[in-house]
């Protein structure tokens, strides 16, 4: 992993620095080390590397600045390289308008340095998994039911909801031919929102999923309950839906919040959801 980016002047000073790892590091560079990076990085178009018994050190210049970037031994050079030109072509378009825009080029580094938030909707064919993607990334929503057959993949700019990182939002195939592959698609996955359409049909197949594929594989992931289609005659409550849920639920129990996806006035509230949700896992 990334352990820390260090923005600083041909002098020395630090302008920006950003810590990634878990660990307190002193962000000064002694004039001896720094020479080594200044001499290594004289070249704009090249990325050196230093590496010690602990970390690799990434160097580059960029203008009147230089760029340290620390990562561990195993990180891989091609992707910290491609990861520090994204940097010094954002730096550059931001900072060459004026040097007081250093503050918005520093909302830009966690979305270029950290992977995008995997945000899995998960539940059965009908309930209005995809209704509540378009939902949450504005987009006008399709009434027509169409099953989907493949897993669809919408990424949205975390910073509408003041969240600096790339949300990519999963849609898993609802029917039970493809519930397979729901193992192997979860991997990795950082929230999964499981979604019911609030009647008693999808209920009981609902507990079923998160007893036989969330719980036995993944009770460890932070899971949101989705009781959708609350303008429907007939519907449960989110707060009888939540109890039934966590009748399974071996660990804390799941919060559950009403939707009517289809109705625009909830995208306020499931980016709430979303926002606290992100906030809870980094805060």
């Amino acid at each position: 992993m990334i352990r820390y980016i260090n923005f600083l002047t041909q002098a020395g000073k630090s302008v920006l620095f950003r810590n990634y790892g878990s660990s307190d590091i002193d962000k000064g560079l002694t004039k001896e080390i720094l020479n080594i990076f200044k001499v290594a990085s004289q070249n704009e178009s090249e990325i050196t590397i230093n590496i010690t018994d602990e970390f690799k050190y990434f160097s580059a210049t960029i203008g009147e600045y230089i760029i340290i970037v620390c990562t561990d031994l195993e990180d891989e050079n091609a992707i910290i390289k491609s990861k520090i030109h994204a940097l010094k072509t954002k730096f550059n378009k931001i900072i060459s308008k004026n040097y007081e825009l250093i503050h918005e080029f520093e909302q830009n580094l966690d979305d270029i340095i950290l992977p995008p938030i995997k945000v899995a909707i998960v539940g059965l064919g009908g309930t209005g998994k995809e209704e509540l993607i378009q939902l949450i990334c504005g987009e006008q929503v399709n009434l027509e039911y169409q099953p989907t057959i493949n897993v669809d993949l919408s990424n949205f700019d975390g910073t509408e909801i003041g969240v600096n990182r790339t949300i990519m939002l999963w849609d898993f195939p609802g029917q039970s031919n493809y519930r397979a592959l729901w193992a192997s698609l979860l991997d990795r996955t950082d929230i999964v929102l499981l979604v019911l359409d609030s009647s008693y049909e999808s209920l009981n197949p609902t507990k079923d999923i998160l007893r036989d594929i969330l719980e036995k594989n993944f009770k460890d992931k932070l899971i949101i309950g989705i009781a959708n289609k609350q303008d429907l005659p007939h519907r449960l409550t989110p707060k009888f839906c939540e109890r039934m849920l966590s009748e399974v639920r071996k660990g804390p129990p799941i919060p559950v919040y009403g939707m009517v996806s289809s109705d625009p006035a909830y995208r306020e509230k499931i980016h709430a959801i979303l926002r606290d949700a992100i906030r809870k896992l980094y805060p």
